[in-house]
């Protein structure tokens, strides 16, 4: 049985939980910046998009899974401590509803009604 008092049950002890170390790092392929955790030893599979006025014409890049060894450090190369809910939360100017590829409604986003042709206007 624990103690009631015991470390193990106070907040400190969740906090190595609450924190993660990560690295930036440029992709030598693209150069894009991409933050790795600590321990990862690849690249994780990114995209690429040729162009922001077609953001499904998205491709996998040719750095995806190379050697994070291989990819040159994007800031001083030290580790940053960050908090992991601040790293897996959207920044506060981003709604992914009001994104050009979203469903978010409007006139284009309604479908285009048949044309009538004119035998079907005489019937």
């Amino acid at each position: 049985m624990r103690d009631a008092g015991s470390a193990e049950d106070t907040p400190e002890s969740d906090e190595q939980y609450d924190s993660v170390e990560i690295y930036r790092v440029l992709c030598p392929q693209c150069a894009q910046p991409i933050a790795l955790l600590a321990d990862e030893e690849r690249l994780p599979e990114h995209a690429l998009c040729a162009s922001p006025w077609n953001p499904f014409g998205l491709t996998v890049c040719d750095g995806s899974g190379l050697s994070a060894a291989a990819a040159r450090d994007a800031a001083d190369g030290e580790p940053q401590e960050e908090d992991a809910a601040a790293l897996l939360t959207l920044p506060a100017g981003l709604d992914w509803r009001t994104q050009p590829f979203s469903h978010a409604g409007g006139p284009v986003a309604r479908p285009a009604r048949p044309e009538r042709t004119a035998a079907a206007a005489r019937r």
